[in-house]
């Protein structure tokens, strides 16, 4: 039981009054199987050579899951972090069944473990990606019956990342004025100290000392309102509360940059809602409509951020309308990440990667 879930081992020492270091490492030498000759060659049997380091020495790519039989009509390819090294992992859209997981971003060497699956990748046919020009390549290249489609969540991470860089941007502006200002106010301190030496009988205006920025109507200096603002601008206006749609107000009004870039990343939001996907005249014509109205009204847009992703957009096009014919996303990679985030966390963490590995390949 312990083997097949990503129980915390922590909890079950403690059920059973033992001490946990003691008690992981008697599961791990011990009661699981990670130790036995069997388990070993399977952890490592599909492992493939690598590129060759400065000292001359060629190391191994680790590739803990390679299971053909996982493979089906609609899979989903991701990357995760993990232990400081990238993974690409191929999971089934409609089971959430890991079929490949590779310690690799190289094209060559996920190829390599590719080819093991022989006849069974002429089956799949949806490749859901991020834009990543990676898996672009390797979809083309492995995948040659499959309709590749822009996951829609990674689309509408970069859009928003957009807007945020907006955010960012008038932030730092904020914090260059507010430091000039205040080396004004020093200077104009001291200027005011020394003429009030030399002409101690003048009435010389007083300054203050301290410096002390310029509040907003709402008891916010224009720095904190941008970073008090960041969570807002995730939603949509119509999922704010009170507080944020206040704090909204006063943000648009000051940096109307800021509400232009927000608006229009809502219009491209929009145009993936669900109420338009399940409309009877929703369909990929108007899909494709739709999203090159929004490319053509974004195209005189002055704030670079927006000209950034609008660019993305046309880049992706065919991809993100692909969207609109079959509706599959990598919520089942999303999910399957959130699976490595809790085994890591109940695994003390992956500083023995061949034990996480282990137990990787009963969780997934």
């Amino acid at each position: 039981m312990v083997c097949k879930y990503p129980f915390d081992l922590k909890v079950i020492s403690t059920v059973l009054g033992l001490n946990y270091t003691k008690f992981y490492r008697w599961y791990k030498d011990i009661f699981s199987e990670f130790k036995t000759e069997k388990e070993q060659h399977k952890l490592h049997e599909h492992d493939i050579g690598g590129k060759y380091t400065r000292e001359g020495k060629e190391y191994k790519i680790r590739v803990p899951i390679l299971k053909p039989e996982h493979i089906g009509e609609h899979m989903a390819i991701d990357e995760k972090h993990i232990n400081g090294i990238f993974y690409t992992i191929l999971t089934n859209g409609e089971t959430g069944k890991v079929a490949l997981m590779v310690a690799s971003m190289n094209q060559n060497e996920i190829g390599k473990c590719l080819l093991k699956f022989g006849d069974k990748l002429q089956q799949v046919k949806t490749l859901s990606r991020d834009l990543s020009s990676l898996y672009h390549s390797i979809g083309n290249q492995y995948f040659p019956q499959a309709t590749q489609v822009a996951d829609k969540y990674h689309v509408i991470a970069h859009a928003i990342d957009s807007v945020q860089d907006v955010r960012i941007r008038l932030k730092q502006q904020e914090l260059k004025n507010q430091r000039l200002t205040q080396a004004e106010h020093k200077h104009k301190y001291q200027e005011f100290i020394e003429n009030k030496r030399i002409n101690s009988t003048q009435n010389i205006p007083k300054i203050k000392k301290s410096y002390y920025p310029e509040r907003l109507k709402n008891g916010e200096t224009k720095a904190e309102l941008l970073t008090r603002s960041k969570y807002l601008l995730y939603k949509l206006p119509s999922k704010w509360n009170e507080h944020q749609a206040n704090r909204a107000e006063v943000l648009f009004k000051e940096y109307p940059q800021l509400q232009q870039a927000y608006q229009q990343i809502n219009q491209f939001r929009n145009w993936y809602e669900p109420n338009k996907i399940i409309d009877k005249i929703w369909n990929f014509l108007t899909a494709e409509t739709g999203l090159l109205n929004w490319i053509y009204t974004t195209e005189t847009s002055s704030i670079s951020e927006i000209q950034n992703f609008r660019s993305t957009v046309e880049n992706h096009e065919q991809y993100i309308l692909n969207y609109h014919f079959q509706y599959k996303t990598n919520a089942m990679s999303e999910s399957i990440n959130a699976k490595i985030k809790q085994a890591t966390r109940h695994n003390k963490g992956t500083r023995d990667i061949d034990f996480f590995h282990f137990r990787l390949n009963l969780i997934l």
